[in-house]
């Protein structure tokens, strides 16, 4: 039997939950959507661990903390007065880094890889005169763009640093926001989230924080 990759069936899981989404969209009494656009910065902590070091094989274990630009989107529908569904999709800038090597501190500096994320997220409004503070929870995949890279290191050394082999991996986040309702249909909105992405071998963590504008409709 023909084995299906991982990285199709994560994105068929995906397809059929955006489907349902609009299906929902489209029966739903209450009818209402938002669009979001918004831009700010993905706070990536530190991930890796020096007892990972292993000479030859993983000589720079540990990746620094480090805070690439974003930029996304999302649409959202209202299931109920306050209760809604998003589908919101990310994507993140490289930002430059210097791996250390623990042994003998050689170090060499890289660019790390942008990737894209795209989540499905449940979220819970609370109304508040021209304020609404919301929280939300969700999950998804994110897709890095990586390639393999050959750098110097400072004492001279030649760094193969290769494309890991699952370019796409599962994600989770959570977080809440504020929007400010300009009018009926415009709003201005501060979105914080955090998120965690499932990778191999080690789990990458950030807190993104967005400044944007929704438009209801």
């Amino acid at each position: 039997m023909e084995k299906t990759p991982s990285c199709l069936k994560k994105g068929r899981i995906i397809g059929l939950l955006a489907v349902s989404l609009l299906l929902l969209a489209g029966n739903t009494a209450a009818q209402r959507f938002q669009l979001g656009l918004f831009g700010g910065i993905q706070h990536v902590f530190e991930y890796g661990a020096i007892e990972d070091y292993v000479l030859g094989e993983n000589d720079f274990p540990v990746t620094p903390a480090h805070t690439p630009a974003a930029l996304g989107a999302s649409f959202s529908v209202f299931v109920t007065k306050n209760l809604g569904l998003e589908a919101d999709a990310r994507y993140i800038l490289s930002s430059k880094v210097k791996l250390t090597d623990p042994s003998d501190q050689d170090s060499f500096e890289l660019d790390t890889a942008s990737h894209y994320t795209l989540t499905l997220n449940v979220f819970y409004q609370f109304p508040a005169g021209d304020f609404m503070l919301y929280i939300l929870a969700g999950g998804g995949i994110d897709t890095v763009r990586a390639k393999d890279a050959v750098h110097i290191s400072a004492y001279g050394f030649e760094i193969t640093v290769e494309a890991p082999e699952s370019k796409t991996d599962p994600v989770a986040d959570f977080g809440g926001g504020l929007v400010y309702s300009v009018n009926d249909t415009l709003g201005i909105r501060l979105d914080v989230r955090y998120a965690v992405i499932f990778a191999v071998p080690a789990e990458i963590a950030g807190l993104n924080t967005a400044l944007g504008v929704v438009v209801r409709f």
